[in-house]
Order: C-alpha cells, then structure tokens, then sequence
C-alpha cells in the first residue's frame, strides 16, 4: 500500500511537472524577438524541477531533454530558426516520452 501511494503521488507530481514544461515549450514562438530569453528562462524553470525528476526518472531521458535545451538555446543565439525549430519538436518528442514511462504502469512500481 505504501508504494502504490509513494508511486502514485510520484506519478501525479511527475505529469503535473512535464506538463507544464511541455505547454511552455509548445508556446515558445522560435521565430520571436524574444524568444532565446524566453527559452532559457523555461531552461532554468526545468532545471529546478529536473532535481526532483532525477530520483524516479531514467537518466538517460534527461539527458536527452538537457541536451535539446541546451541545442535548441544555441540556435537561436546565433538565429537558427529553422534549427531552433526541429530541435524544439524533438524536445517536445522527447518530455511527451517521458510522460508516458513516468505514467501509471507496472515498471514504475516495480
């Protein structure tokens, strides 16, 4: 009973938090004036809950994520639209997976 609750709050946390990010990163407008400032600003608005995410997620997932952050803030600092863009549908690829694996199912009570 206590891990499924442990799990379950886990859970919960975990998608209100990728939500969140995923709905930031959707609206981030990649062609906009401010739009490197705004992305490094839901950068460090991850970092924060990424701590957290750490103890129950893959690495490997965050890594990635990290790594399309950090791509997708190089190219607009040099005004690579259209890079900025490919790299911002991956993260998006990539926080909907880890939406999915940190999900209600038996591998994250196992």
């Amino acid at each position: 009973v206590i891990v499924v609750a442990f799990v379950s709050g886990n859970t919960l946390l975990l998608d209100k938090q990728i939500i969140y990010t995923i709905h930031a990163v959707e609206g981030l407008d990649v062609g906009g004036d401010n739009a490197e400032d705004e992305a490094k600003e839901i950068y460090d608005n991850y970092k924060k809950k990424e701590k957290y995410m750490s103890v129950t997620v893959n690495h490997d997932d965050l890594t990635c994520i990290k790594d399309c952050f950090v791509e997708m803030v190089g190219f607009l600092s040099v005004g690579d639209v259209q890079g900025a863009a490919v790299t911002k549908s991956r993260l998006i690829s990539y926080l909907e997976h880890l939406r999915r694996l940190s999900g209600f199912n038996i591998d994250a009570i196992i």
